[in-house]
């Protein structure tokens, strides 16, 4: 059986500062999510420190909506306790959900807050009837579709195995698609050598690294699937891959016209992706996402006016990913010593993200790192339109 919030759609804007929260729910947001310094897949400028995270579950509750916690960086049994102490304080708050990528981490908050609802994030590329059982086994009342399925027939067979299941289905509504579905792309693994560690402090006196080129460590992706066309960039990919990023790539994943369609299938929640942007891109968006759902509800959905304001918008929110994929671009040339050092780099050495000490003042240690340069996404691909198949 599926909760009872899910009975509803509900519409599920990001808040990547306080002031993205509160524009957000100002437009109509049913819950804003947020992601913890240090333990989610954004850089520490795109989370929230300890009392943010208060704040914003304060704010969400005096307008009648929920807040999500992004715990969606993988979660090292090593780090459980650590884990739990926020999460005994978010419960405490009343955070309404959280959104998580680690089955094993997911089963321990399970097992001390089942009533709290708990998203397996877009991290765990969720396409197949087997993975759908494992992320409920570990306690998910709902998993976000894999962005690799990008029509309503793919879509509406994953949620039809889903009510087999028993698990409610969340839809990335405004995202990018990344190689082979977001979580299930490892083309960062090629540039390996060239991670930078990054201690983060927050304002409840704990401290984490993240792995900065490594999404899944708590950082961010370089991008270098959007940079091919760097010739430093390009010859770490063999010819296989750089075949592959021709036919697909990370492009936008939007699914605004079939809106009215997927809310007849009865999915839980729709979501729109983007912490890094600015939060009037967001309000924007969450408004138009909000109208639109509203349409749908009353039976006169606008699907030609939503896509003009959609269309307003894009540019904004187009030009503010091109110019972080820059900065990315340029932070990994700089790691690989192809560009100009930018001011206080220190490549080799783990600084922290707030006070600048190194690594070493700070007696931490080394988060691990994968390394390996034979992942394929043609495939990785194959292998998981098997599994959407059979299974």
């Amino acid at each position: 059986m599926l909760p009872k919030e899910a009975n509803m759609v509900e519409l599920l804007s990001p808040g990547g500062t306080l002031e993205m929260v509160r524009e957000a729910l100002k437009q109509g947001a049913d819950s804003v999510y947020v992601g913890p310094l240090g333990w989610s897949r954004r850089e520490a400028r795109y989370e929230l420190q300890h009392h943010e995270v208060r704040e914003a579950a304060n704010m969400a509750h005096d307008k009648g909506a929920k807040l999500r916690v992004a715990l969606n960086a993988d979660i090292e049994s090593g780090d459980h306790p650590d884990m739990m102490r926020k999460v005994e304080g978010y419960a405490q708050w009343g955070v309404d959900g959280f959104i998580m990528k680690t089955p094993q981490a997911m089963a321990v908050v399970h097992d001390r807050f089942p009533e709290i609802t708990i998203h397996a994030s877009v991290g765990c590329n969720v396409r197949s009837r087997s993975r759908m059982k494992e992320v409920k086994e570990a306690g998910a009342t709902q998993f976000v579709a894999s962005t690799a399925l990008n029509t309503f027939d793919r879509i509406a067979t994953l949620k039809a195995t889903a009510d087999e299941v028993g698990i409610g289905v969340e839809l990335l509504i405004h995202s990018n698609r990344c190689v082979t579905g977001v979580g299930g792309c490892r083309l960062y693994d090629y540039f390996a050598p060239y991670f930078e560690e990054q201690i983060v402090h927050d304002s409840d006196g704990s401290h984490r690294v993240k792995l900065i080129g490594n999404p899944d460590k708590g950082g961010v992706c370089y991008r270098p699937c959007l940079g091919t066309h760097i010739p430093e960039i390009e010859e770490r990919f063999p010819g296989s891959v750089l075949t592959y990023l021709e036919k697909s790539n990370n492009e936008i994943y939007q699914l605004l016209e079939d809106i009215p369609n997927y809310m007849t299938l009865g999915v839980t929640t729709l979501k729109i992706q983007g912490r890094e942007y600015p939060p009037e891109v967001i309000a924007e968006l969450t408004r138009l996402y909000r109208r639109l759902v509203d349409e749908v509800n009353q039976g006169k959905p606008d699907i030609t006016s939503a896509r003009a304001d959609l269309d307003r918008v894009l540019p904004d929110r187009d030009r503010t990913r091109e110019a972080k994929t820059q900065e990315l671009h340029l932070r990994l040339l700089t790691r690989m010593g192809e560009g100009p050092e930018s001011e206080g780099s220190a490549k080799g050495s783990k600084v922290c993200y707030a006070c600048g000490a190194r690594e070493e003042e700070l007696h931490r240690t080394s988060v691990s790192r994968g390394d390996t340069t034979e992942w394929d996404p043609d495939s990785e691909e194959t292998s998981l339109l098997g599994g959407e198949s059979g299974g």
